[in-house]
């Protein structure tokens, strides 16, 4: 009985040995034990899915996340993430993909294999891409390396032979050094560049960068129109088109009317065939009817201009800015789905009479390219709208989904029993929390 109580107890013993081996093999991989160094580069400000590789072993890396040599650190799509390393600032884009080799804050250094970088250094960081080693000290910059191609660009201070508003290309081996343009920047360096013109003064300017961005909406807006147009234009014509008609049959040949000589009758029996026809005498002469005069057609009664009917517009804007406020509830793998801004889009559309804000919406979506899915619901006899731009109901917390609102007024029935006469403010807006009560909506 001693000898079966002891071995229990030490098989218990080698259980809990063997959980705390793992346990102490888990917190050391994942740096559940390291201590903060002031010298160490940390990972922050992480937004969407963001994975560390480390000892082999990958999983999605946590806030303030203490940096090793040989980490590799990747960007899943939407996704961003910052790495501190003292007074210098290494943000992560999208689909980047960087190995760390010296985490020091004083002498920091990755080898970048994919993406974005955008680099914002006081001290001096060292960068490698594709066998070239880059040093960027007291500089804001820009890398990007793609497959076959590389380029920095410099927004303040001097990279390599380039200085601010020049950029640094590389295809293949051969170095390029051409002015940078405005045009050639992407959402992920605008917000960069915002966020560095707080404390920096860069190239660019936020006035510019306004601008620059104004320009793309309006271009973008212009692109809209014109692809709607075309759509109603379609519409109208496959309304307005005639179907087409049988050919008419061919109409009978009148008989024509019997004259006396046309035929004779033959002698009855028993007359002589060769007795002599009757004298004919000849017709009177008769007077010449006169010819009438030829009635005038009447004038056919000209139709009145027809009066251009008028352009019927309203606007329409998409916003998720409230899943700015409550970032933590996201689903992390809709990081990328969600505009900076928290704007989806503003537009003017043009509408015909009788529309509805659910036809201003798919149709504004459709020439956009914005992502939309909607159900019908038969017991309210309306569409549901369940995704705009990839960002669904119960997304961003169980009381999130998407509302709209006509005039400032949130309506309580569907938006496809909306219907529209000209001159309205249609806002789809993203609610997170109080099923509506954060963008002003009714308590329910």
């Amino acid at each position: 009985m001693k000898k079966k109580t002891i071995a229990n107890i030490v098989m218990v013993v080698v259980i809990l040995a063997i959980a705390a081996a793992g346990v102490l093999t888990v917190g050391h991989i994942q740096g559940w034990f390291d201590k903060a160094d002031a010298d160490a580069a940390i990972l922050t400000e992480l937004r969407g899915i963001v994975s560390l590789e480390r000892e082999g072993v990958a999983y999605p890396v946590e806030e303030e996340t203490v940096l090793r040599a040989g980490d590799q650190l990747t960007c899943e799509l939407g996704a961003t993430a910052v790495i501190r390393a003292g007074e210098n600032e290494l943000t992560l884009g999208e689909k980047s993909g960087v190995e760390i080799t010296n985490p020091a804050s004083s002498a920091f250094a990755a080898t970048v294999t994919a993406g974005e970088i955008f680099v914002n250094t006081r001290g001096t960081v060292t960068l490698a891409f594709d066998g070239k080693e880059i040093a960027f000290s007291d500089a804001v910059a820009m890398l990007s390396v793609r497959s076959g191609a590389q380029s920095i660009s410099v927004f303040e201070g001097a990279v390599g032979d380039a200085k601010a508003g020049q950029m640094l290309d590389w295809v293949g081996e051969t170095l390029n050094v051409t002015e940078l343009s405005i045009e050639s920047l992407n959402d992920f360096s605008i917000r960069q560049l915002r966020l560095a013109n707080e404390m920096r003064t860069l190239c660019f300017s936020n006035d510019d960068l306004d601008k620059l961005e104004e320009a793309r909406k309006i271009a973008l807006q212009e692109e809209a129109e014109r692809a709607m147009a075309l759509e109603r234009e379609k519409k109208e014509a496959a309304e307005t088109a005639k179907p087409e008609t049988e050919a008419p049959e061919a109409e009978e040949k009148p008989e024509e009317p019997e004259t006396g000589a046309a035929e004779t009758e033959k002698p009855e029996a028993g007359e002589a065939e060769n007795q002599p026809p009757e004298e004919v005498k000849d017709p009177e002469p008769t007077e010449e009817p006169e010819t009438p005069e030829e009635p005038e057609t009447p004038k056919e009664p000209e139709e009145p201009e027809e009066t251009p009917e008028e352009t019927l517009t309203v606007t329409l804007n998409i916003y998720c800015d409230t899943i700015l406020n409550n970032w933590d509830s996201l689903d992390p793998a809709k990081a990328g789905y969600v505009p900076a801004s928290g704007v989806i889009l503003t537009s003017t559309v043009e509408i015909s009479a009788g529309e509805t804000v659910f036809d201003v919406l798919t149709r504004a979506c459709s020439a956009y390219g914005i992502p939309l899915e909607y159900s019908w619901t038969p017991m309210y006899g309306s569409y549901y709208v369940e995704g705009i731009n990839n960002l669904y109901e119960f997304d961003c917390g169980p009381e999130s989904g998407w509302m709209y609102k006509v005039d400032g007024w949130f309506p309580n029935y569907g938006c496809s029993s909306y219907t529209l006469s000209g001159g309205e403010s249609i806002v789809w807006t993203y609610t997170c929390n109080g099923l509506g009560a954060d963008v002003g909506g009714p308590a329910w």
